[in-house]
């Protein structure tokens, strides 16, 4: 595990994906390079002697830059931060940071990844490090949950993946569908259900605090080992 150190980037994309979020793109001045693992944030300086952390979306192939994606609807002074920023500002943070990481190959021979919102982010650095990266074949299934279409984001991005990946299957769940919507809708965790987790499985999981405790809860009672599931502590 990299040891945390500060850091001075430089935004060269801000793009305000709709009115719920934002990414934004950081290309590394000081040092130029970062070397972190799949799941793990950074800590942005916000101003002020505050901070606020915020996952990489980026995969650690990426050392020269950071991606992140940020939901901006909370309206604090992160989020106030995050939308003032434009093309060639400065951002220092630290990082990297988080045990939010891939576990034991050997143990978790099949992967649940479950997001909501924005925790969509450290999954989807885990998924291109996989995927891409490692050419790892294991059987990967990623669902992911929004409120509207109106909230819709990488979605065709993932569809890609499911398409050229056989081993990844991808679900994105609307809890708040406009009618006649075609696919899945209500919430991730009646999905996962009939998935036939067991004590062979890894499970990821990033976004809103009942999600976690409700998915935990379910891969601890189909057997899962608690050190297979996985979560960041700030969530």
């Amino acid at each position: 595990m990299q040891k945390a150190q500060k850091f001075k980037a430089k935004v060269s994309e801000h793009i305000l994906i709709n009115e719920k979020f934002q990414y934004v793109h950081l290309e590394l001045m000081e040092p130029h390079r970062m070397e972190f693992l799949a799941g793990q944030y950074v800590s942005i300086d916000i101003g002020e002697g505050e901070r606020r952390s915020y996952s990489i979306a980026s995969a650690p192939s990426m050392k020269h830059a950071v991606e992140i994606c940020i939901d901006v609807t909370p309206g604090g002074k992160g989020s106030k931060y995050i939308e003032g920023l434009k093309p060639g500002d400065e951002v220092r943070f630290l990082g990297p940071l988080g045990q939010f990481v891939l576990g034991d190959k050997e143990k978790e021979k099949k992967l649940l990844f479950v997001g909501t919102g924005s925790g969509i982010a450290p999954l989807r650095s885990m998924i291109l490090d996989l995927l891409v990266d490692k050419e790892d074949k294991r059987e990967m299934w990623l669902y992911w949950g929004l409120r509207f279409v109106k909230n819709m984001f990488w979605e065709e991005d993932f569809r890609q993946r499911h398409e050229f990946f056989k081993n990844f299957n991808y679900e994105l769940m609307l809890s708040k569908p406009p009618e006649g919507w075609p696919v899945i809708s209500g919430h991730v965790c009646g999905e996962i259900e009939g998935l036939g987790l067991g004590p062979d499985w890894g499970v990821y999981l990033c976004g809103s605090p009942e999600m976690i405790k409700e998915v935990n809860q379910l891969g601890i009672d189909k057997g899962v080992g608690k050190e297979q599931i996985h979560f960041e502590k700030f969530f």
